[in-house]
C-alpha cells in the first residue's frame, strides 16, 4: 500500500540560519508551526532528503512511533535519518494509512517491533510488514477525508500565527530580528562568538548567557519603541509555578490527562499520561482557561494557551502559569511576543542552573513587553487565539477519525 524513503546517516554541514536549507529531526516535525533549529549548507542537500507535501513521517529513532502528516508549511524543508517517510501509493489511501498508524492498532505494532538496549529504533523492513486492514472503500475515503480536513485547519492555524508575528513587527515598527548584528566580535576567516562586558553592567550576574551581545541589542530595540514599554509584572494578576509533586501514573479511567513542558510547543499531546484524581496537589497543578504557559525547566521558553480542549487537565510543576490582566493587554499580543524572537531572547537570557536550566517567577516579571494601542494588540492578538481555536479543532477531528477507525477494525474482528 505504501514505498518507504529511509535516509542513511549522512554528513551534515550547518551554517547561519539565512544562509542554509531548514533542517528537521524526529522532535521538530512536531513543532507548531513547523521550525527548524538547525540549517543545512544547500550544496550538502541533496534531493531525497527533502519532504514533500502528503509525506506520512513516522520516528523511527529515539521515542518511535509518532506520525505526522506533512502539509504545504514543511515544502522546502529537509529532514533527519531519524525520521521515516511513507508514502502511500493510492493519494486516496494517504489519510487511511496515517489514521491506522497513530490508532492503537498500528501504533501498539509499530511499538512492539522497535529494537535497541539504550536508543530505540526501527528500520523500514519491518514497518513495511505492519498488516493494514482493508476496510470498504467508502470507509475508508471518508476516514482519508477527515485526515485532510484536519491538515488544512492545522495549518490554517500555523499561517495565522505566522500571519500575528509579521504584524509583530510590522505595526510596532520592529526590525527583523535576523537582520539586527549581534555584536560578536570577528577574527578574521571565520565568526568567533566573543563579547566583551563592562564591569559596570554585570548586574550581579557571571554566567555569559545573560550578557550575550544579541540579547542585548534586541533588548536596546525594545526600549526605543515608540510604545510604552511595561515589565510583566505591571501587566498580570499573577504568574504561579506549582510545587513538586509525586507522579502517581494511572489508567485514563482514574486520571486526568498531564501536560508536560514538551507538549507545549508541538502541535498535539503525543505521549499521553493520566495523574491520579486523587493526587494531594491537583488543584495547583490545574490549568485553567486563559492562562499563557511557559516552561520553565530543561527547555527554556516554549509557549502555550490553554483553550477549552486544555482547561482542567493538569499541567507539570515545571509549566509557569501566567494570568494575564485582560484591561492592561491582550492575551494573544502578549503571548505572539513572548514567542517572538524580541521575548525569548529575554526568557533565555534569565536562565540560571549548572546542569538544567531554571526560571523563576521573579525572571519572568522582569521581561520587557512594548504597549501599542489595543486596536493593534486585538488585530494581532485576535489572530494568535483563533489559531489555537483552529488547532484544537484540527486535532479533535484526528481524533475523531481515528476513534472510527478503531471502532470499525473491532466490529470486523468479531
Amino acid at each position: 500500500m505504501a514505498n518507504f524513503t529511509y535516509i542513511g546517516r549522512f554528513k551534515r554541514h550547518y551554517v547561519e540560519r539565512n544562509k542554509g536549507v531548514p533542517f528537521l529531526g524526529s522532535r521538530e516535525i512536531f513543532f507548531w508551526p513547523p521550525k527548524a533549529e538547525k540549517f543545512l549548507h544547500p550544496n550538502s542537500v541533496e534531493d531525497n532528503l527533502f519532504i514533500q507535501e502528503k509525506d506520512i513521517l513516522l520516528s523511527c529513532s529515539g521515542t518511535v512511533g509518532h506520525a505526522i502528516l506533512a502539509g504545504a508549511l514543511f515544502r522546502g524543508m529537509a529532514i533527519s535519518q531519524h525520521v521515516l517517510r511513507i508514502h502511500p501509493k493510492k493519494e486516496n489511501d494517504v489519510g487511511y494509512i496515517y489514521a491506522f498508524i497513530r490508532s492503537f492498532y498500528g501504533f501498539s505494532y509499530i511499538q512492539g517491533s522497535q529494537f535497541g538496549a539504550v536508543i530505540k529504533e526501527i528500520e523500514p523492513r519491518l514497518l513495511g510488514s505492519l498488516p493494514v486492514p482493508i476496510l470498504p472503500s467508502l470507509f475508508r475515503k471518508q476516514i482519508h477525508n477527515k485526515m485532510l480536513r484536519s491538515l488544512v485547519l492545522r495549518e490554517r492555524g500555523a499561517c495565522l500565527l505566522k500571519k500575528a508575528e509579521r504584524l509583530l513587527y510590522n505595526r510596532l515598527g520592529l526590525p527583523n530580528p535576523d537582520n539586527i548584528d549581534l555584536g560578536y566580535i570577528f577574527s578574521t576567516g571565520r565568526n568567533v562568538q566573543a563579547f566583551t562586558v563592562s564591569s559596570n553592567e554585570l548586574n550581579g550576574r557571571l554566567d555569559g548567557s545573560y550578557h550575550l551581545p544579541g540579547a542585548k541589542n534586541l533588548l536596546s530595540v525594545i526600549k526605543q519603541s515608540i510604545h510604552p514599554v511595561l515589565r510583566m509584572k505591571e501587566l498580570v494578576k499573577s504568574i504561579i509555578i506549582p510545587p513538586r509533586f509525586k507522579r502517581y501514573y494511572v489508567d485514563p479511567k482514574n486520571g486526568i490527562l498531564y501536560v508536560r513542558p514538551s507538549d507545549l510547543s508541538t502541535v498535539r499531546i503525543l505521549e499521553r499520561r493520566y495523574i491520579a484524581r486523587l493526587t494531594p496537589e491537583l488543584d495547583q497543578l490545574r490549568l485553567n482557561k486563559g492562562e499563557i504557559l511557559i516552561s520553565t525547566d530543561g527547555s527554556i521558553g516554549d509557549l502555550g494557551y490553554v483553550t477549552d480542549a486544555w482547561n482542567g487537565l493538569v499541567g507539570s510543576n515545571n509549566i509557569g502559569r501566567i494570568k494575564v490582566d485582560q484591561s492592561k493587554i491582550h492575551p494573544g499580543y502578549l503571548l505572539a511576543f513572548l514567542a517572538s524572537p524580541y521575548g525569548q531572547i529575554q526568557l533565555t537570557r534569565e536562565i540560571y542552573g549548572g546542569v538544567i536550566d531554571h526560571l523563576e517567577v521573579p525572571n519572568i516579571e522582569e521581561i520587557h513587553i512594548p504597549i501599542p494601542p489595543r486596536e493593534v494588540q486585538e488585530e494581532i492578538g485576535e489572530r494568535v487565539l483563533k489559531a489555537y481555536i483552529i488547532r484544537d479543532k484540527a486535532n479533535a477531528l484526528e481524533e475523531e477519525a481515528i476513534t472510527e477507525l478503531e471502532r470499525a477494525i473491532r466490529r470486523e474482528a468479531l
